[in-house]
This record gives C-alpha cells, sequence and structure tokens, in this order.
C-alpha cells in the first residue's frame, strides 16, 4: 500500500507564522499603499489575512492570498490598481528546493485576491508555498497534491468543522485542528456570521452586512484570527456554505424577511457570494456568475481508491420552506401535516444537484464515500408537549423529507459503498444510523452519520431535546454543551471518528482539547460504533 501524505511539516512554524501576521495586520495603522503601476509599496502587510490552499486534484491545489494592508477598511487599503503577485512551491518548507513559481494578477474587482491554480505535479505530495508582493513575503502554507485515482492509499487524517461565530468565543477548534495537521479540512457552512446574537466575548467590526464592502469587512476580520489562519495554512480545505455567509434562513433567492424581495435579496446574495469566492481557496471555476447571481460550489474530490468527497450546496437551488408564517419566510415548527411537506418536487439540492449526487456517489469506487452536506440529515421526531402533535423543523432536511428519501434511496442502490453522511449547522454533536425507511427502524442501515457541534457559536435546550432521544432509536449520541469540531482516521479496513471538544470559548486561556466520543465505522458494516 502506498502512505497517503508525508508528514514532515513544522507545526511550530505555521501557527508562529499566522499569529505573528493576524498582529501585524491588527496594529497596522490606516495607510494606502503607495502604487507605481503593478509594483506597490506597502506600508503594511499586505499578507495580513494569511494563505491557504484547497480544491486538492492528484497533480496540483489552488492556492489562495488576498493583498490587504489595511484589512478593515472596505477596499483593504488597496488602491483601485491591478497588483502582480508571485508565488513559489517548495518541497521543503525552507523553500531550498523550489519546484514551481509563478505570478498572478489581483484584481481590485475582486478584492485583490489570488487564486493561483497549478497543474501537471505529481501525486501524493506534501509541498510548501508562500507569496510575494511589494518586496514583501506571505506567511508559508501547507499544501497537498491527492494521491492519483485509483491507486492504493492506505490511511487519510479529515478534520471537518462548522459555525464559527467570531462574537461568541475564540477558534479553540481551528488551533486544535492546525496542532493534528490533517490531510484535509472540510468546512460544512457558517464559516462566518451575518448577525450579532447571543453571547459576546468579542465584536463585529460592522452591522450586518449587505453590501460587498460589508461582506469583505466581515471575512477579512474572520481572516485576521490567528488560529483560522494556522488551520487555513497547514491542510488544504474543501468548503460550502450555509446560510450565514449571507442571511439566516434563506432558501434560493427567497429571504426569511417577507418584506425583502427577491431581486433585493438577490442583490444582497450576489454580494455576499463574490465575497466568500474572494475570502476562501476556490478554483476559477466557481467565480461567481455575475449574470446569473450564482456559484457553483458542489463536486467531487477523490483519494485515490481510500476516499471519495462530495461536496454539496445546500441553500442556493432550495425549494422555500414548507408552511411559512406571516413574518417569517424562514425555518419554522410546523405540524407534519403540513401538506406541502409531501409535495414530490420540493428539494433541497435543487434537481440538477440532486442528479449528479446521485449518480456520482460511490461513482470513484473508492472504499469510503463522504456526503458533505450543512445540517442533520437524519430525522428528528418531536411532540407538541400539548397536543402531543408531531412536529417538523422546516429549514433541514425534516422539511425536505421526500427529497431525503430519494437520497437514501441512492445509497441503498450502491453496493461496498461504505457512505458516511458529514454535516454541521445546529452547533450539536449527532451520530446516527441512516436507515433505509425512517418509518421502520427495523429496515436496513444504508449509511453513518456524523454532525459536528460549533467551533464557536452557542445553543441551549439540551435537556429538552434529549428528551426526546428515546423516540428517535436511531440517534447514538447528542450533545449540545460544548464546542469543537470532527477528526476522522481513515484505513482500508475502518473509519475512527473522533468527536473532539476544546474546552471554554468564551476565554482565550480555556484552550484544553480531548474527545468528547470517540466511534468506529468498520468496512462493509454501516453503522457507528462507540469505542
Amino acid at each position: 500500500m502506498v502512505r497517503t501524505f508525508a508528514s514532515a511539516w513544522t507545526r511550530r512554524f505555521v501557527l508562529t507564522s499566522a499569529a505573528s501576521g493576524a498582529a501585524a495586520a491588527l496594529t497596522a495603522g490606516c495607510t494606502m499603499p503607495v502604487t507605481q503601476g503593478s509594483a506597490p509599496v506597502f506600508r503594511n502587510d499586505p499578507f495580513s489575512l494569511g494563505v491557504a490552499s484547497g480544491e486538492p486534484t492528484s497533480d496540483g491545489f489552488v492556492l489562495w492570498t488576498r493583498l490587504a494592508p489595511n484589512p478593515l477598511d472596505p477596499d483593504g487599503g488597496m488602491a483601485p490598481e491591478a497588483v502582480d503577485v508571485a508565488w513559489e512551491l517548495a518541497e521543503d518548507e525552507a523553500f531550498t528546493l523550489i519546484v514551481r513559481s509563478g505570478v498572478e494578477r489581483a484584481l481590485p474587482d475582486w478584492g485583490h485576491s489570488v487564486h493561483a491554480e497549478l497543474y501537471g505535479l505529481p501525486a501524493g505530495r506534501e509541498y510548501f508555498f508562500r507569496f510575494h508582493a511589494g518586496g514583501v513575503t506571505s506567511p508559508v502554507g501547507r499544501a497537498l497534491t491527492a494521491p492519483a485515482y485509483g491507486s492504493g492509499v492506505d490511511a487519510m487524517k479529515i478534520a471537518w468543522c462548522s459555525c464559527a461565530h467570531y462574537e461568541q468565543g475564540y477558534f479553540h477548534a481551528y488551533r486544535n485542528m492546525a496542532e493534528e495537521r490533517p490531510d484535509l479540512i472540510v468546512h460544512t457552512g457558517d464559516y462566518i456570521y451575518e448577525s450579532s446574537w447571543g453571547p459576546q466575548v468579542r465584536r463585529h467590526v460592522t452591522p450586518e452586512p449587505y453590501t460587498l464592502e460589508d461582506y469583505r469587512r466581515v471575512h477579512a476580520l474572520y481572516r485576521l484570527d490567528p488560529d483560522l489562519q494556522a488551520a487555513a495554512a497547514i491542510a488544504p480545505w474543501l468548503v460550502t456554505w450555509d446560510d450565514h455567509e449571507v442571511d439566516n434562513d434563506y432558501a434560493g433567492d427567497i429571504s426569511e424577511q417577507p418584506f425583502v424581495s427577491a431581486e433585493d435579496f438577490r442583490a444582497r446574495r450576489l454580494a455576499a457570494y463574490q465575497a466568500y469566492w474572494e475570502n476562501m481557496p476556490l478554483r476559477r471555476r466557481s467565480m461567481l456568475e455575475r449574470a446569473s447571481g450564482r456559484m457553483r460550489i458542489y463536486g467531487q474530490t477523490v483519494f485515490g481508491d481510500l476516499a471519495e468527497v462530495n461536496m454539496t450546496d445546500g441553500r442556493q437551488f432550495k425549494t422555500p420552506m414548507a408552511c411559512p408564517s406571516e413574518t417569517d419566510r424562514g425555518g419554522n415548527i410546523v405540524p407534519a401535516s403540513c401538506e406541502e411537506l409531501t409535495d414530490p418536487t420540493r428539494t433541497y439540492l435543487g434537481e440538477g444537484q440532486e442528479r449528479w449526487l446521485s449518480r456520482g456517489v460511490a461513482g470513484s469506487g473508492a472504499i469510503w464515500s463522504f456526503i458533505v452536506q450543512p445540517t442533520l440529515f437524519s430525522p428528528f421526531n418531536f411532540s407538541n408537549p400539548q397536543t402531543g402533535e408531531a412536529m417538523v423543523w422546516t429549514d433541514g432536511w425534516d422539511g425536505y423529507p421526500l427529497a431525503r428519501q430519494r437520497l437514501v434511496d441512492a445509497l441503498a442502490r450502491r453496493e461496498n459503498a461504505n457512505p458516511i453522511i458529514l454535516g454541521g449547522d445546529t452547533h450539536c454533536y449527532w451520530v446516527t444510523d441512516v436507515k433505509a425507511d425512517y418509518a421502520d427502524m427495523n429496515s436496513a442501515t444504508v449509511a453513518s452519520e456524523f454532525v459536528t457541534t460549533a467551533v464557536t457559536s452557542q445553543r441551549g435546550g439540551y435537556e429538552s431535546t434529549a428528551a426526546f432521544l428515546p423516540n428517535n432509536p436511531h440517534i447514538k449520541h447528542f450533545d449540545t454543551r460544548e464546542q469543537g469540531y470532527g477528526l476522522i482516521r481513515l484505513s482500508r479496513e475502518r473509519a475512527e471518528v473522533d468527536l473532539r471538544v476544546v474546552g471554554d470559548v468564551s476565554r482565550r486561556d480555556g484552550y484544553a482539547p480531548r474527545n468528547q466520543k470517540q466511534y468506529v465505522i468498520e468496512a462493509g458494516q454501516p453503522g457507528a460504533v462507540e469505542v
């Protein structure tokens, strides 16, 4: 067997570089760069937002940074001119063995972001990268090409996370992910938050964003965090969004607020999507299509014969919520008798994405097939305490039961797929068996599901939610009391899943990582078993 990735990275170097870059940005004065054509002279560090890599393939990846000498200014402190940014790729962190170099133009229309796409590299290799502009060198990042398609791979480590509200805590989860040095980091959404609510230990720098400049400032604030920078630099990322990258509980081009027109909301979504692309390690193929106001972020990434990761988009193509109230078109708790719920045309992923996923899941022939979606996939059965009537939360998959069943049926048709569904959104840990027929708990388990708790975002109601667990025998674990992330160690025989919690996120010194629970899935035997 071929081992997937090398592990020669120096953790301290990444953490120190990211922290120093963020500290410099936070203390910088509000000065504009002096530009001379495409060769500016910066008074402050233009790489204040750090570096990242993403979307690995067997012969390359995308390298990201964004020039922002004054990152919290609407324009990042940049003049409205294009800037040439050089990049280097090396086999060693000291850059004595440089294997590639090039130049990208950072354009003002795209927030002076850089998305350098590399191709033609050997498969299954570890590399180090950095950028240069105006005589300044960026922090160093680590990138990895995926193993060759179908090649034998014996091990891989994946971290996944969700829901990082800047105001509600410090990003200990990102710090711990960087220390774990995974081969891949997966973000299931709510990477930023557009609104302020709940306990606040630090503050956003802008009111709720509506314009491109607003969203750029929010992304910049989050990117300044040294723990996020460390995680961004340590491994390639695959990302999807949920609602808070734009606005709470939106569906397609429909806002949760009835008084907001679809036209006005599309303008806001357009701004949010562009800022997301500018600040994430995404390829040009995902670039916002301004005419349609859409981005494609769903797709499949394959790691040899060991794993395929199917990233999905649960917001952009979603049918509006069923049975909305007069004052709220977002998620609501409604009776299960709501007739809209059983409309077969309702879709969570959109018709085109549903077809793509149903055809492609397990299509690579890899041992493990991951489906990454934003939230809890399995149903949660609860009832009205006064009437006993069954109730449904309409923003999640429970609001789209027939769409969920279509995906379950597709999984059931796949042999030797070992599907694992990953989610986030709910600020809780969930571990569930995905059943062929949820109305019959004796039906076959067709997949295992793990939902991570939040990086920081808070949620109460542990006792009231746990009281319904006896009505949900497919749920093996639930906990909303701690923040953290998930860590998966894959081998050909099993998937070992750690539910990592990180201590008191309300305190910078509250960092105390440990496992809350550990589970194992044996290949060929769907269903998680607690260790």
